[in-house]
């Protein structure tokens, strides 16, 4: 892959800073390309997807994640970063024990991938690969233009810059480019949320998902860490607590006498529930929370068993997980003509790796463009439905 001259004046705005869109600039940094700027809102940390909470339970800080729960490897491009998360401290294998639960029984995979985590939540991934980019945060995006006469994108009051990277998903990147000049950028930004796909919208599709964060007065003694759980009600399940043991410092050895878990529902609750995300009503909080947790009593069979909830917060993940993906035949979209891309999971497989990849995809696409290949991806908006039987994502 050919690199551009460091002395390049090329400016980019990357929109979004998950891993998609930090993979996608940090790839560009590495190309030569030194003027790269991600803005993302997030108010503590970047991440998007890729984050966790940190909570004062009984005046102990617990760490939940609550919205990735682990990932897996099997692309070469992915290795490389995965190898340099390892090495950097921000990611390590996770034993386990992971696996099936099922009315009460527990069945680990026999699966030779390997799973892996962030050492202090999954945010320690994000935070790990921002470190080569010039963040902004928190700043949203409300507006950007492209100028037909000089060739460039204003974005918001940030100026003009060269090439544009949508690298978020939902409402707000359809919104975003709904008047920008590009219609077919914004025909592939268009999103459905539904628990089930539609044969007759052609559109990327987000199933919503309730999370319930939970700390228990006692550990529960179940022997897993986390589990991809059948049942009407709920998905998953992981024991944070154990999970993130080995990585808590001495001092927080008294975070152990509690147990905190997630619990992420099914499709199904979500998309029957639904609610805006930011402002739960607290009637509908209360139902949701007391339903997931009889529904966690049961998935574990632990009804009648479980310890005193001396915490818990319920959140709705509500632009939640691709539940199909862009059948083009690329890794990315790119519209070369307006310089401008897309790069996201949808677009190669719902999960971290399919993240990464498509960053990695596109900021090389945008060299070839600076390097003369003038041609734009597919932008038809074609999908199949996904591939992973899991609400909460592929792991490939």
């Amino acid at each position: 892959m050919s690199t551009i001259d460091s002395t390049s004046s090329i400016k980019i705005a990357v929109i979004g800073g998950g891993i998609a869109g930090l993979t996608c600039a940090t790839r560009l940094k590495q190309l030569g390309l030194q003027t790269v700027t991600v803005f993302d809102t997030g108010k503590h940390t970047v991440g998007g997807r890729c984050s966790s909470r940190t909570e004062l339970v009984k005046g102990v800080s617990m760490t939940f994640d609550h919205s990735v729960q682990y990932f897996t490897v099997s692309d070469e491009r992915f290795q490389k970063i995965v190898n340099y998360l390892v090495r950097d401290g921000a990611a390590r294998v996770w034993n386990g024990p992971i696996g099936i639960l099922q009315n009460g029984k527990f069945s680990a995979e026999r699966s030779p991938k390997k799973a892996f985590i962030g050492t202090n939540g999954m945010r320690s991934v994000a935070q790990s690969i921002a470190k080569f980019c010039q963040v902004q945060q928190p700043v949203w995006i409300g507006s950007i233009q492209f100028n037909d006469i000089v060739q460039k994108w204003s974005v918001d009051r940030w100026g003009l810059f060269d090439y544009v990277v949508i690298a978020h998903n939902g409402k707000c990147a359809a919104r975003l480019v709904e008047n920008a000049g590009v219609p077919e950028i914004h025909r592939l930004c268009l999103t459905r949320f539904s628990s089930q796909l539609s044969s007759k919208e052609n559109r990327m599709t987000l199933c919503s998902l309730f999370v319930l964060m939970v700390a228990f007065e006692r550990p529960l003694g179940l022997p897993y860490q986390g589990a991809h759980v059948q049942h009407e009600n709920l998905s998953w399940v992981a024991n944070n607590t154990e999970k993130l043991k080995s990585d808590r410092p001495q001092s927080q050895s008294r975070a152990d006498q509690y147990e905190c878990w997630t619990i992420i529902s099914s499709k199904t609750l979500g998309e029957q529930n639904k609610v805006p995300q930011e402002h739960i009503p607290p009637n509908v909080a209360s139902r949701i929370s007391h339903l997931m947790l009889q529904s966690f009593a049961d998935a574990t069979g632990m009804k009648e068993k479980l310890p005193d909830v001396c915490f818990r917060k319920l959140q709705l993940w509500g632009a939640g997980v691709p539940i199909n993906k862009f059948s083009g035949g690329t890794e990315c979209v790119f519209d070369a003509a307006h310089k401008i891309g897309i790069c996201s999971d949808w677009l190669v497989s719902p999960c971290v790796q399919g993240a990464a990849i498509s960053g990695l995809a596109l900021a090389e696409t945008i060299v070839q463009h600076i390097n003369g290949n003038k041609s734009s991806t597919p932008l038809q908006p074609h999908f199949n439905p996904a591939t992973s039987p899991s609400a909460i994502g592929d792991f490939p």
